[in-house]
């Protein structure tokens, strides 16, 4: 009977000594939900690249957002063999999208795709119609973005649904024009077939304000509410197609926070800048 008794009192001691461990660990794991953190925004901020000279940008979203900050690149006019990737990197540039065509896409992102893996930039192919290739790009574990920028789109469906197939287990782009803006897209008809719709939300070209950039996106993040980061869009990084001269760095972020709270992200393009001039 005593040893029944001595059992039980040492049960009750080890019962009270987990509850009471049990809420000191609570409690711990409360106060630090409590804890407001401060991020130093030069430390998590991403900076996207316009040129290999002046790196800007110290507001946009820190890297773990996923916040897309992508780059067009014409190997043509700007080699491979003389962008400073490690530059690119550091001012913020998570993916590239380098134009190429049937005849040198083998080469011409075997190089970038070394290059941008080794500091940690993803690459992808930006084509046209008629590129006959993306089943062998998605076997070197690249992403595609079709340049579709065309009045017709319902006749490019079938061509864009067979990239799509082509392109499985990587990520494919259509680059396209605005809806609204430049007439009837069909938004609804390529957003099943994609990753991401990346509208040419070029302000200058269209005659269009930061107003007007602001509205768009917002009244096409229904996209991305059907389709989770549907949207990325394409920022232009000179004033117009007739005016080449490169914007203020401050005149781009602005365009850049217009859309970011409505987007996966924004590739630059950057016609006419610096070193790297189509």
């Amino acid at each position: 009977m005593v040893k029944i008794e001595y059992r039980r009192i040492i049960l009750f001691i080890i019962v009270i000594s987990l509850i009471l461990c049990l809420n000191s660990c609570f409690a711990a794991i409360e106060g630090n939900s409590n804890t407001t953190k401060s991020f130093d925004p030069k430390e998590t901020a991403v900076e996207p690249y316009i040129n290999p000279i002046t790196s800007w940008y110290h507001t946009l979203p820190p890297v773990w957002t996923g916040f897309i900050v992508g780059y067009y690149i014409n190997p043509i006019k700007t080699p491979i063999s003389e962008i400073n990737f490690t530059a690119l990197k550091n001012s913020g540039i998570t993916d590239i999208y380098v134009l190429v065509t049937n005849d040198n896409y083998s080469q011409v992102l075997s190089e970038s795709k070394t290059k941008a893996d080794a500091v940690g930039i993803r690459t992808n192919a930006w084509v046209f119609p008629g590129f006959n290739y993306a089943s062998e790009v998605a076997q070197m574990k690249i992403g595609v973005l079709l340049d579709v920028e065309t009045y017709d789109m319902p006749a490019y469906i079938s061509q864009i649904k067979d990239m799509r197939q082509a392109t499985q287990g990587v990520t494919f782009s259509l680059c396209v024009k605005p809806d609204k803006w430049d007439g009837n897209q069909y938004y609804d008809l390529i957003a099943p077939l994609c990753d991401h719709i990346v509208p040419i939300l070029y302000i200058g070209d269209y005659g269009k304000g930061i107003t007007d950039l602001t509205n768009w996106a917002k009244n096409y993040s229904i996209y991305n509410v059907i389709y989770p980061g549907k949207i990325i869009a394409g920022i232009e990084t000179y004033e117009n197609d007739e005016n080449i001269t490169p914007k203020s760095a401050s005149t781009v972020l602005a365009e850049i926070k217009a859309v970011q709270p409505h987007t996966k992200g924004v590739i630059l393009f950057r016609y006419g800048l610096s070193n790297f001039n189509w």
